[in-house]
C-alpha cells in the first residue's frame, strides 16, 4: 500500500509531500579553475609568493572548505533531482541523501566565510539582520547543533518537526530560518570569485577588487579583509 502524504509528513520528513519540484542551478561551470583553487594557490605560494604563515592557515582552509561547499552542493542537486524524477512515490532515500549533502553544503559554506575573515564577526550585523550570510548561519547551526532542542525542559521542538533541516519548493528551510536556491547559488558565486582571487596571493587584493559587485557577500567589506 503506498505511504499517504500524512504519513510522510510525519515519518520521514516535514512537508516533503509538498516538495515537488525545484530550479536548482548547475554551478559545475562558475570558474574554469574551481577544481584547482587549492592546487594552484600552493603552486603560487610555492614559486612565486613569500606568503606568512597566518595568511597560508586562512588561504588553504577558505579555498579547501570552498571547493568542498561546492562538491556538496553538486551532490546535493543531483540527489534532490533524482528524487524529484523517481518513479516510485514513495521512494524517499535519495530525498533523505540529499539533506544529508544539503547539511555538508552548509558547513563547508559557512566555515569557509568563517575562515576568510578570520573569524571576526562582520559577516552579518547581528544574529537577526535577515541578510543572507546570517541565514546561512543560522541553518547551518540549526544543522550543528542537533541537540539543541533538548537544552531545555520540556524540549524546544516545533510540532511535526523531526529533523534540523529539509525542503521546500523554493529552497531549504528550518524551524525561524530558510534560503532560496537561488541564494545558494548567490553564495557560492561570491565564494567563488573570493577563491579565484585567493588562489594567487600576489594579486588576490587587485583581482577581488575587480570583480566583487555590489550585490556580492562582503562587497563592503572587501578592505577589512584584504
Amino acid at each position: 500500500m503506498p505511504f499517504s502524504d500524512a504519513f510522510k509528513d510525519k515519518y520521514v520528513a516535514p512537508e516533503i509531500s509538498r516538495f515537488t519540484h525545484a530550479d536548482i542551478l548547475d554551478l559545475s561551470e562558475v570558474s574554469r579553475e574551481q577544481k584547482y583553487w587549492l592546487l594552484n594557490f600552493i603552486l603560487n605560494t610555492a614559486v612565486r609568493a613569500d606568503v606568512d604563515d597566518v595568511s597560508k592557515y586562512v588561504l588553504v582552509n577558505f579555498l579547501r572548505r570552498t571547493e568542498a561547499a561546492f562538491r556538496d552542493y553538486a551532490e546535493a542537486r543531483r540527489r534532490t533531482l533524482l528524487y524529484l524524477n523517481r518513479s516510485d512515490p514513495d521512494l524517499v532515500a535519495e530525498y533523505i541523501r540529499a539533506i544529508d549533502h544539503w547539511e555538508q553544503f552548509l558547513s563547508h559554506a559557512e566555515r569557509a566565510w568563517t575562515v576568510l575573515v578570520r573569524g571576526r564577526r562582520i559577516l552579518f550585523a547581528d544574529k537577526r539582520d535577515g541578510s543572507v550570510l546570517q541565514r546561512l548561519n543560522y541553518l547551518y547551526n540549526q544543522t550543528k547543533h542537533l541537540e539543541g532542542p533538548f537544552r531545555t525542559d520540556p524540549p524546544d521542538l516545533s510540532p511535526g518537526v523531526i529533523m534540523p533541516m529539509w525542503l521546500r519548493n523554493d529552497g531549504l528551510h528550518s524551524s525561524g530560518g530558510q534560503l532560496t536556491f537561488e541564494e545558494v547559488a548567490k553564495i557560492l558565486r561570491s565564494l567563488a570569485k573570493w577563491a579565484d582571487a585567493a588562489q594567487d596571493p600576489l594579486t588576490m587584493a587587485e583581482a577581488i577588487r575587480a570583480s566583487l559587485t555590489p550585490d556580492d557577500e562582503l562587497y563592503d567589506r572587501i578592505d577589512l579583509i584584504v
